[in-house]
């Protein structure tokens, strides 16, 4: 079984309460002066380099970062015990099923309830990070509503902050939509690593067997893997 208390790893909150949404507001209304080419871009949506954003928004986006990635490192070492037993019984099933081809069930079995505790695992840390992220995008609105605020009180602009209109907005790499390549450390940390059909190691074999084991007609030697 999962033990929930290790996988609620401790990470620092941003908390986007009232509290730290007013103090948002109040970094926007102060940096207002220094963003007009900001604010008066949105009206013919304007894009910008991250590195052009304010330090307020480049802050939250480190923030963010630092905290996803010590969720993930937290999370591969209070579950270390777990991902080696997974990739030792990898080694087993790839063996029974593209070697000896001779079909193994109850090693195939114990891989998958390995795998499925571990994907739940993996779960549990996208939800975490993806909360992280959604509390700071909530900040970085606030900071926005600030700005636009002065800039309308000051006759600059006449229409409220378009909804969309949210520069610096964080969004979760596309490495964290794929729980499978959390069993594969450096795909789960490099979202633009690929590999060679040939050299796939054991875990990406032994999990496209254990996903497609039972489809008619794919029993047979495993020659590509998940990506």
């Amino acid at each position: 079984m999962i033990n929930k208390g290790r996988i609620n790893v401790r990470i620092r909150r941003l908390k986007a309460g009232r509290l730290s949404s007013a103090r948002a507001r109040f970094h926007g209304r102060r940096d207002a002066a220094g963003l007009r080419e900001f604010l008066h871009g949105a009206a013919v949506g304007g894009t910008w380099p991250d590195e052009s954003l304010p330090p307020y928004i480049l802050g939250l986006r480190a923030q963010v970062g630092r905290g996803t990635a010590r969720l993930r490192s937290r999370t591969f070492a209070a579950h270390r015990a777990l991902h080696t037993r997974i990739q030792a019984e990898s080694v087993r099933v790839v063996t029974q099923y593209t070697q000896r081809e001779n079909p193994a069930p109850a090693a195939l079995a114990r891989f998958g309830q390995m795998v499925g505790e571990w994907r739940s695992t993996a779960s549990v840390c996208r939800q975490q990070a993806q909360q992280l992220a959604d509390e700071a995008n909530q900040l970085i609105a606030c900071y926005w509503d600030g700005a636009w605020s002065v800039a309308q009180r000051d006759g600059e602009l006449g229409e409220p902050r378009p909804a969309g209109w949210v520069p610096g907005r964080i969004t979760l790499d596309r490495t964290w939509a794929r729980l499978d390549d959390s069993l594969l450390s450096d795909r789960w940390y490099g979202p633009e690593h690929t590999g060679h059909d040939g050299d796939l190691p054991a875990v990406a074999q032994a999990l496209h067997i254990l996903d497609h084991q039972a489809a008619p007609g794919r029993s047979g030697p495993v020659r590509g893997g998940r990506r």
